[in-house]
């Protein structure tokens, strides 16, 4: 398809909005070059509020796409300033337009709110964006016509019905500033003419054809290299003018500061577990540490060393809870609840020594500032508060890392390389102060350097190296699925979780004790026992090994209560002609049942038939949604008429053979029935890509085709071709 990608018209915004910064940084603003490349980036903004719109019509997840949205926002705001500094004063960063638009958006497609409650936050909306918006109103101008008015030639006018009236009323307000003066910002009335090139990505729009394009860019790609690119055209702004030491090591906090935001992000992202709260906690108090100290050498007074200096040190008594709970976690501990209540009172402690310093001087005995050297430091003086707190720092460090190299020698795999980033991740907040003592930075602390470390290796913990606890969790919403008793353990054979059926049919267990001090656990997960009658219920136990990041992490054990249905076959165990599950034809009394006919004379098709897919739904969801999936397409088969005799041949193939049917018409129409009933049947279900069927057909045309083996060969030849073909179609040989 010809035309303009998504991709491709991303890519067009992103080079626009580089060309349009990099004029701000380096060229005069009324050049012709200047000109040319602030036009050039209009073109960015009314392309990223199309998508917007189309993202919030499309998006799976609206509250998914609004709080990543707002993640990305807060992440901006310092490189983003970084590079303008007091060019835009207070106002914000282009993302936080698009979140106000995206804001809006919901509010009114809202089907809760009612119409003054969506007036007042709508008006709410437009209000912040005046007030501290990088484009005032504009943006959600934009997204809203992109979203509620129809066909592209109806956009266009508004588009540029909008542009105009904001370039008129821009050069209204600027003759009007010339007499009253209401604005500190004196620009001749030609000055923002260049606001006219907002129109011209509607030639570029006119040709989107909807495509995504290729993946190269991923959906996060925009909103990381927004910040990204600020951080670089700054770094190259400073360079050619000339940087400071201050500069380089405040930058280089600014960065550890955003490698630790970015992180958070991450592990938010990822399949919830408690390592991910512990994780969570720990990264979240790394970060603000570091903006504590990031605050603090930038400021330039006593007070704002001392409120910075608060900011860090209650990151810190957060950092040591958060270190405590990811231990615990990744080493399969149970930390007691005294523990992290102790450690919370250490921090009121630790806060209440810091506040009242000034009156009682417990923390610090005296508090100034030290001029020498290339920029400004605080001078401190400490007290036995400090002490204590040093020595509650060592002792919660050296028993997590105890516990770690405990942990270490009893793992092996993917779980000994979680605890060592675990063991190094402990250490490294401590290595800069070795290196500040090594007066190779003149005494200035470097935490960044700990900190990032921390951040990256806890971060490499749960996500590279998957932490399976996750799956602890997705095992408990398959419960939803039926009453069946789940169990988890991980490579040690430490139970990570259980549910409440579990401990109803095994009565007292707990978390984090061997799954093998019990005899019949033991016997369940080594598969020396497949069937358990307990409390007068026949159990059926499955277990599958779970694998994240291509390991395998452990294995859950699934009993299923077959009573009903040990019953069922008892019953049934005399007809040996019946598929246990589904009821119909087995293989081997279909054959018999066709032969026979066969030898009779009589002639018809035989259809081979095989769910596309099912794999999946046994392996995603469950053996038993894969039983049930099986049940529900042979009643799909069962309701085609009488004429058919029905067989299952076993896993996801079946057969029916159509008595006296061969004409192409009538066989297609049934092929076309089937696909549809078993499409309808399974539309209550989440199976996405797995509730379609693929059949192969052969027909008896002469008498050598009435033989069965010959006849069920065709048929399986036409199945592998169909298969092939593109799957949930159907082949007839000729």
């Amino acid at each position: 398809m010809k035309g303009l990608d998504r991709t491709q018209l991303k890519l067009i915004a992103i080079c626009a909005m580089v060309c349009d910064h990099a004029a701000w940084g380096f060229v005069e603003f009324m050049s012709p070059l200047g000109q040319v490349m602030h036009v050039i980036g209009r073109l960015t903004l009314p392309i990223m509020c199309f998508f917007i719109a189309e993202g919030f019509r499309y998006t799976s997840s609206k509250k998914g796409y609004i709080m990543r949205m707002a993640v990305f926002s807060v992440v901006a705001v310092l490189p983003f300033y970084l590079f303008f500094h007091e060019l835009y004063g207070y106002r914000q960063n282009i993302i936080f337009d698009l979140l106000l638009g995206l804001l809006l958006l919901a509010v009114l497609e809202s089907r809760h709110l009612r119409f003054w409650g969506k007036l007042m936050l709508g008006a709410c909306l437009f209000g912040i964006s005046i007030v501290i918006g990088g484009w005032i109103i504009m943006p959600m101008l934009y997204i809203l016509v992109f979203y509620y008015v129809k066909g592209f030639r109806r956009q266009a006018a508004w588009i540029c019905g909008l542009t105009v009236t904001l370039e008129v009323f821009l050069i209204g307000a600027v003759e009007l500033n010339r007499v009253w003066h209401f604005s500190h910002y004196d620009w001749p009335w030609y000055d923002k003419l260049y606001f006219l090139g907002f129109m011209l990505p509607l030639f570029l729009l006119r040709y989107y054809n909807g495509e995504k394009g290729k993946d190269f860019i991923s959906k996060y790609f925009f909103y990381l290299f927004y910040p990204t690119h600020f951080l670089v055209l700054a770094a190259v702004r400073a360079l050619i003018q000339g940087c400071t030491i201050y500069e380089i090591y405040v930058a280089l906090h600014v960065i550890a500061f955003m490698v630790c935001l970015g992180i958070l992000m991450m592990v938010l992202w990822v399949k919830p577990s408690r390592g991910q709260t512990g994780t969570l906690l720990l990264v979240a108090a790394s970060c603000i540490y570091t903006f504590g100290f990031l605050v603090e050498i930038i400021s330039g007074n006593v007070g704002g060393f001392y409120a910075a200096t608060l900011v860090q040190y209650f990151g810190e008594c957060l950092l040591m809870i958060g270190f405590t709970l990811f231990v615990g976690e990744m080493c399969h501990r149970e930390i007691p609840p005294v523990v992290y209540a102790v450690e919370s009172l250490c921090g009121i402690v630790i806060m209440w020594m810091l506040f009242s310093t000034k009156e009682n001087h417990i923390f610090y005995t005296s508090i100034g500032i030290s001029e020498e050297g290339p920029f400004s430091r605080l001078v401190l003086e400490y007290g036995w508060g400090f002490d204590a707190f040093v020595i509650y720092l060592v002792i919660v460090c050296v028993t997590c890392f105890a516990i770690c190299i405990q942990g270490i020698r009893e793992s092996r795999g993917i779980e000994r390389k979680r605890i060592l980033c675990t063991a190094a991740a402990i250490l490294f907040p401590w290595i800069p102060n070795f290196i500040r003592d090594t007066g190779i930075t003149g005494g200035y602390e470097v935490p960044c350097l700990g900190i990032l470390g921390a951040v990256v290796l806890v971060g490499l913990a749960l996500i590279k190296y998957g932490y399976f606890d996750s799956l602890a969790l997705a095992g408990e919403n398959a419960l939803r699925h039926g009453q069946e008793g789940i169990m988890v353990i991980n490579s040690n054979h430490i139970i990570t979780y259980y549910n409440q059926r579990m401990q109803e049919m095994f009565g007292q267990l707990a978390l984090k004790q061997n799954a093998y001090n019990n005899r019949i656990l033991e016997d369940i997960f080594e598969g020396r026992l497949n069937t358990l009658e307990l409390k007068g219920r026949i159990y059926e136990m499955r277990v599958e090994a779970l694998k994240e990041g291509g390991y395998v992490q452990g294995h859950m054990l699934w009993m299923l209560d077959i009573t009903k249905h040990h019953q069922m076959l008892v019953q049934i165990s005399n007809l040996a002609h019946k598929d246990a599950l589904t009821g119909i034809n087995n293989r081997s009394h279909f054959t018999d049942l066709v032969e026979e006919y066969l030898e009779q004379g009589g002639g018809g098709s035989l259809f081979m038939m095989d769910l596309d897919n099912f794999k999946q739904i046994n392996d995603r969801f469950g053996h038993q949604a894969g039983d049930e999936t099986l049940v529900k397409f042979a009643e799909v088969l069962l309701a085609q008429g009488d004429d058919l005799i029905l067989c299952r041949i076993g896993g996801d193939e079946f057969c029916l053979f159509f008595k006296g049917a061969t004409d192409p018409m009538e066989l297609e129409a049934l092929a076309e029935r089937i696909a549809a009933g078993f499409r309808d049947k399974m539309a209550g279900e989440e199976y996405d890509g797995v509730t379609s069927v693929s059949i192969g057909i052969a027909r008896i045309l002469e008498a050598s085709d009435r033989n069965f083996e010959k006849l069920y060969s065709n048929a399986d030849r036409a199945l592998y071709i169909a298969k092939n073909r593109k799957k949930n179609t159907w082949h007839m040989l000729a």
